[in-house]
């Protein structure tokens, strides 16, 4: 007998039967990977019909609501689109079909994103960054995420959520404050470590934040305005609006309080510069809080002059630069 010659065919047959082991391994796992991708694609698609039902009647109560109460436009808008978000987590995250949402509704949500949403969420990221410790720019950022993906299924154009700069932010959080008091000036910059401050009768108050750097210079502007209650005016509100790169009031009676709330914004910005800082009131009334600061604190106002310079925020265009040499002559005072 030739064994070798068996050796070698049971081998050829132990190879071809692995072989076939393989291929129907490969085969079933293919099969039962299709089984299961099918099984979960109609386990979502069962979910999103039933959840995003849910969601389209509470749409057409928020539509019903919204007609018969617009002036509650932010308070109906909160609760349905903080539902929106949790179905867009499952619609970004695959538990929810977002092929089946684009069917049922998608047109709805994307009328209802480009005619009121999204200014919604425009605002509430406004304020969240003006009003809070950490800003939270990711706001509703999965509920953005979906109607993005959504918009291009449906081959609309994108309009994304504005975003604007900082500096913008801090302005309009400085213009948004009641030009008729400087309270809020004031407790805006009180939460600033080192802060310095004191009040007397009055318009009499300042703030101050010493600096940390060497070259350290005084930044300064003024929290009140023109139009404050102290100066004998009646309290007055005004809103400023930011429209073709301007921003105006919608008041006529009263300016926005730019002077000096643009420099009140410059100094924040400037927080952590390193300079030191100097907030005063009643500047607009004989420098009120000037003179208070010097008599109530000789030593703080010996340690303010002798910075190498200060910078006043109070001026507009280079035409209305200015210089001081400190300590300023009496004669020119």
């Amino acid at each position: 007998m030739d064994f070798a010659n068996m050796d070698f065919a049971n081998f050829i047959v132990a190879f071809l039967s692995l072989a076939v082991a393989v291929v129907v391994f490969v085969i079933t796992s293919a099969q039962t990977k299709r089984a299961t991708e099918e099984q979960t694609k109609q386990e979502n698609i069962r979910a999103t019909l039933t959840d995003f039902a849910a969601l389209r009647r509470e749409h057409e109560n928020f539509e019903r609501l919204m007609q018969a109460h617009p002036e509650r436009r932010t308070e109906l808008i909160k609760p349905y689109i903080a539902d929106l978000e949790r179905f867009a987590v499952g619609c970004n995250r695959g538990a929810y079909d977002l092929e089946v949402v684009n069917s049922m509704s998608g047109g709805m949500l994307v009328r209802q994103y480009r005619r009121s949403f999204r200014d919604y969420v425009t605002e509430r990221r406004r304020a969240t960054k003006l009003n809070s410790a950490v800003p939270r720019q990711n706001l509703y950022i999965e509920y953005e995420t979906m109607m993005k993906e959504l918009c291009a299924m449906r081959g609309v154009a994108w309009e994304p959520i504005e975003m604007i700069s900082e500096e913008q932010w801090t302005l309009e959080r400085m213009l948004d404050m009641p030009i008729s008091s400087s309270d809020s000036v004031f407790s805006l910059f009180r939460t600033l470590p080192g802060a310095i401050e004191a009040h007397g009768e009055g318009k009499q108050g300042y703030l101050y934040v010493p600096g940390t750097r060497k070259d350290r210079c005084v930044l300064v502007a003024h929290a009140d305005t023109v139009f404050d209650v102290a100066y004998d005016h009646e309290p007055i509100e005004q809103t400023a609006v930011f429209e073709d790169g301007v921003y105006h009031g919608t008041n006529p009676a009263c300016s926005i309080g730019a002077d000096d709330r643009a420099g009140c914004a410059m100094l924040w910005l400037l927080r952590n510069s390193g300079h030191s800082l100097l907030l005063l009131d009643g500047e607009e009334h004989g420098q009120v809080g000037s003179h208070f600061l010097k008599k109530s604190d000789p030593e703080l106002f010996e340690e303010i002059n002798a910075h190498t310079f200060m910078v006043q925020l109070d001026r507009q265009n280079s035409s209305d630069y200015k210089t001081y040499q400190l300590p300023v002559p009496r004669a020119f005072v």
